[in-house]
Order: structure tokens, then sequence, then C-alpha cells
């Protein structure tokens, strides 16, 4: 069962989080550690920060990308840019 994973993220005052992705190659990362659907960077209009949306193949897949010793060393170059520590997304499914 294809799952949905949301991140909320806040990033300091004089960060371009859209830049900061692209350059550590988030989404190209988890698409390395497999069961990557595709993936969102959404900003919030009023500026109360950021969305991450991805799918997923299924749990296992998205366990998969946060077990990943890359996905650590990435959340650490991206920490310094936010105002809160990176935690897990949250999964949905469809219904």
């Amino acid at each position: 069962m294809t799952v949905v994973s949301v991140l909320h993220l806040r990033a300091r005052a004089d960060v371009d989080l859209a830049a900061a992705f692209a350059e550590l190659e988030i989404f190209e990362h988890s698409r390395q550690s497999g069961g990557f659907l595709g993936g969102r960077l959404l900003r919030a209009l009023d500026g109360g920060g950021y969305l991450v949306v991805a799918e997923w193949e299924d749990a296992k897949a998205y366990q998969g990308w946060l077990d990943n010793p890359v996905r650590a060393a990435v959340g650490a170059q991206l920490e310094p840019l936010l105002t809160e520590d990176v935690a897990s997304g949250k999964l949905f499914e469809e219904v």
C-alpha cells in the first residue's frame, strides 16, 4: 500500500530552504534508498514554514529511509538551517 509522509519544517529567517534542499539532493538520496516514489517541498504562503510531502511504496520503505545513515548525514547538515530539530514525518494513507 502506498503511503505519504508529511514533515513540517521551520527554517531560520535568513535561510533559503528550497536551495538547501536542492543542494543537499535530499529527494535524490531518498530515491536511492529505495521505495521513494516522489516528493515535494511546499512553502506556506503565510510564512509558517515548509511541508515535505513524499510518497513511498509502503511504510517499510519510509522506515528504510529513516534508518538510512545518509539521511542522518543530510539531516545533520539541514538542522543548523532550521529553528527546531528534524523529526520523522507523519505517515498517511489514501482513503
